[in-house]
């Protein structure tokens, strides 16, 4: 069964007008930003949580120590968040205390602290990472929610993102997408320079050209240009 089309094929994506992105690292919401502004042109409230600094993410050549590397991270959220148009009193940085390898200790303490956020927003959708994922943040914050989501007497509405560390996951929905709105996407990816010049040297390839290669692949898939792909949990 082919994918259904947001924006083209009705569906439960439709109801909610409340919307979390609830992102591990600065840049998830740029992964959706195609999807993230239909739902804006719809008169939607878009709420982005970044929940951690990120700054294992940033080669010591970019910046140097911790707090540097975060602010970094923090400071290209902004400035894509504002060519995005999303207001920044609908941003928020947690910088959720992490492991010795730079991931998001998976704790009650952290725990604790992803459910309050998902307490406060009160979110009738959320969009995060697939649990099917090679990132442990990804995995983290997945299961987090989903033990959370569980214990909702009304569950709010869930899309999965299929990214380039994503595996197994069905295609439940896509978000097509032409050559002219991938070069706005690809704008939004660059304003993350720190990811942007960190893939240029270790892949050979920039951090826009690898995120818009998924949707390609994607695309190929259900017969676009591109697309953006996403697991629906509903019910």
């Amino acid at each position: 069964m082919k994918p259904a089309r947001f924006g083209l094929d009705p569906g439960p994506w439709d109801e909610p007008r409340r919307w979390l992105v609830l992102a591990p690292h600065p840049d998830d919401f740029e992964v959706v930003a195609v999807t993230m502004r239909l739902l804006a042109e719809r008169g939607c409230d878009l709420f982005l949580e970044v929940l951690s600094g990120g700054a294992s993410g940033v080669e010591d050549v970019f910046a140097e120590s911790w707090e540097e590397k975060t602010a970094a991270r923090e400071s290209e959220q902004k400035a894509s968040c504002e060519r995005f148009g999303l207001p920044l009193e609908r941003l928020k940085f947690h910088r959720l205390p992490e492991d010795e390898a730079g991931y998001i200790r998976d704790d009650e303490a952290n725990d604790a602290a992803i459910r309050k956020i998902l307490d406060r927003v009160g979110p009738e959708a959320v969009v995060l990472p697939h649990g099917r994922d090679s990132n442990a943040d990804h995995r983290r914050v997945f299961r987090c929610f989903e033990r959370w989501r569980g214990e909702q007497q009304k569950k709010p509405l869930a899309l999965l993102v299929r990214d380039p560390k994503t595996f197994g996951m069905r295609l439940d929905l896509v978000t097509e997408f032409d050559d002219e709105a991938a070069e706005w996407k690809a704008e939004l990816l660059r304003c993350h320079h720190s990811q942007h010049e960190r893939n240029l040297r270790s892949r050979g390839i920039g951090f826009d050209e690898r995120i818009l290669a998924t949707n390609r692949e994607i695309g190929a898939e259900v017969g676009a240009a591109y697309a953006e792909g996403f697991e629906v949990m509903g019910g």
